[in-house]
């Protein structure tokens, strides 16, 4: 028996491989490792690229079927080669394992192994100069913070949020590494350095100024010495 959630799956996969506009056809994030077949499977969310001969450089549709949500992005032969050029994170990301399910001109493999590469490689990286520019953009928002009365409680909240999300991607940027997703940001961040995620963790308890002060300087405090150092020497 064909389990349902294989039938919604099978019939929108058929719709778009059947479309004389597509060109290739892949199971992305956890929607990879997924056999469809099993019939007791539970699944509520799949999600797909397709490569398209003609259309935007990108675009994105989502809909629900039968209780299993379809996130599908779709990508014109420039889209590709432009997200490909930009390094883009979530592209090559997703594309250096993604699971082939059409290719009509033989290109996932090609596609699959720039991606890796590029993801091996990592993000394009900051010079000192750059990384001592976010060091003291950031310094300089977060010192607005200093004088708590100032704000109402849902304001000083809010900015405290913000200003750390900023902190924590300045993590990233500063140690040549990819930007995780807004929501995998602090997954991410346990696994590098649980030492820092135990400090931004604190953040969130009180929002004490002093607290969000500490993860600031863990981060760049490396920053302003190698600075000095390379007008030293």
């Amino acid at each position: 028996m064909v389990s349902h959630t294989y039938k919604v799956y099978s019939e929108n996969i058929k719709k778009i491989i059947d479309n004389p506009n597509t060109l290739a056809v892949f199971l992305v994030g956890s929607s990879k490792d997924v056999d469809f077949s099993f019939y007791d499977l539970e699944i509520n969310d799949i999600d797909v690229f397709v490569f398209v001969k003609e259309g935007e450089k990108q675009e994105r549709v989502l809909f629900e079927q039968k209780g299993i949500e379809f996130d599908i992005n779709y990508f014109s032969k420039d889209g590709v080669k432009k997200l490909l050029s930009d390094r883009e994170y979530f592209f090559v990301k997703e594309m250096k394992d993604a699971k082939v399910l059409f290719d009509m001109e033989n290109i996932s493999d090609t596609i699959k192994d720039i991606s890796r590469d590029i993801y091996l490689k990592g993000p394009s990286k900051l010079s000192l100069e750059e990384k001592s520019f976010l060091k003291q953009d950031i310094g300089t928002k977060i010192s607005k913070l200093k004088n708590k009365e100032k704000f109402d409680v849902f304001e000083y909240h809010f900015l405290t949020n913000l200003y750390l999300k900023d902190i924590i991607i300045g993590y990233f940027n500063i140690n040549d590494k990819w930007v995780p997703k807004d929501k995998k940001l602090l997954k991410v961040l346990k696994k590098e350095n649980n030492e820092l995620f135990n400090l931004v963790s604190k953040v969130s308890e009180n929002y004490d100024y002093q607290k969000l002060l500490d993860v600031y300087n863990y981060i760049f405090k490396e920053i302003e010495i190698k600075k000095i150092i390379k007008l030293i020497f």
